[in-house]
């Protein structure tokens, strides 16, 4: 039995040791789904703690396989999330941009593969929290429109149209915030 298995086994058994060692195992990748939906350190690091608490709480929810069940702690995060994000009452609302910005095909290509991670992450920041969510959900989390629609209560159409406005968005916002800076390696 592997090292993983073991804790699995032990946190059944509700031993607080497996459940820290476990804790420790995903909560970075947790925060992470936590935080870029909500896009704030307190709310994030509450939602984090809830979601292990629930599984840890419901110990047949405690899968074998240690990728299935980082999957399924983020699912339960990212869920707890957007209910914490409706609970705020933000609607979202098509925005209309004020810029008309057509990338050449070539300087987005470079721009894809060459901007560091840090960047793009920092940048996401500075978007309205409906852009934000809807990125952070569709390229991160690997979200389909149609699951992201179903979740935010919108339709797959306005969630394809946000994702590609935010999409342009954070494509112009780096360009803007770190044309001076060497991102572009």
């Amino acid at each position: 039995m592997n090292s993983y298995k073991v804790i699995i086994h032990q946190c059944r058994k509700r031993e607080r040791r497996a459940q820290l060692e476990f804790y420790m195992m995903f909560y970075k990748s947790v925060y992470n789904s936590c935080f870029r939906i909500l896009g704030n350190q307190q709310e994030a690091e509450e939602i984090m703690q809830e979601s292990f608490l629930k599984v840890l709480d419901k110990t047949e929810l405690l899968q074998e396989d240690a990728g299935s069940m980082e999957k399924m702690l983020k699912r339960i995060a990212i869920n707890s999330s957007i209910d914490c994000y409706r609970k705020r009452k933000i609607r979202f609302v098509e925005l209309e941009d004020k810029f008309t910005f057509t990338p050449d095909t070539d300087t987005e290509d470079t721009l894809q593969n060459e901007i560091r991670l840090e960047a793009i992450e920092h940048t996401m920041q500075l978007l309205p929290e409906g852009y934000r969510i809807i990125l952070s959900l569709h390229l991160i989390e690997g979200l389909e429109y149609a699951e992201i629609a179903e979740q935010l209560n919108l339709s797959a159409s306005t969630v394809r149209s946000q994702f590609t406005r935010a999409r342009q968005k954070l494509i112009h916002l780096i360009k803007e915030h770190y044309s001076h800076e060497n991102i572009l390696g």
